[in-house]
Formats: structure tokens, C-alpha cells, sequence
């Protein structure tokens, strides 16, 4: 059963975040897992990507410092190559 959830974690971890740079997405699932899986453990186990992003977002300000630090610099530079599109 364990070996199930952790499997579970791990495939909706990589789930996440996959339009941004490799190393902001790195960060954020790095630094928010523990988050996700507080605020957001029904959008985690249901493998959806936005819902997961979604709940993340909604509940920001609930986070760690740290993950708040990643996601911030996630969508920074998320805004950077949009704008060098």
C-alpha cells in the first residue's frame, strides 16, 4: 500500500509543472511536495497536472517560505521566455 501512494507521488510529481524550465520545475516540485501533498492530496492522487498547479496556486500563501521562493521564480521565468518568444 505504501509502495502504491509513493509510486503514485512520484508519477504526479513528474506530472508537474512541465511547460517551464527544467530547473524552475525542479525547484518547485523540490520545494512544494510537501505542500502538495498538505493543500493538495485529492488534485495530487488524480494525476492532473492543472489541477494540482491550480489547488498549488489557490493555497500559495498557505506554503513554506521555500516553496513560495520556487514558484515565484517559476513564473518569472515562465514570464522571461514567453517574452523572448
Amino acid at each position: 500500500m505504501k509502495m502504491l501512494k509513493t509510486t503514485r507521488i512520484v508519477a504526479a510529481s513528474g506530472l508537474l509543472f512541465s511547460a517551464a524550465p527544467l530547473l524552475a520545475q525542479d525547484n518547485v516540485r523540490e520545494a512544494c511536495m510537501p505542500d502538495i501533498r498538505k493543500y493538495c492530496a485529492a488534485e495530487l492522487g488524480s494525476f492532473s497536472r492543472e489541477n494540482v498547479r491550480a489547488c498549488l496556486i489557490k493555497n500559495i500563501k498557505k506554503t513554506s517560505p521555500a516553496c513560495q521562493k520556487a514558484a515565484k521564480a517559476r513564473r518569472d521565468a515562465e514570464r522571461a521566455k514567453k517574452q523572448g518568444s
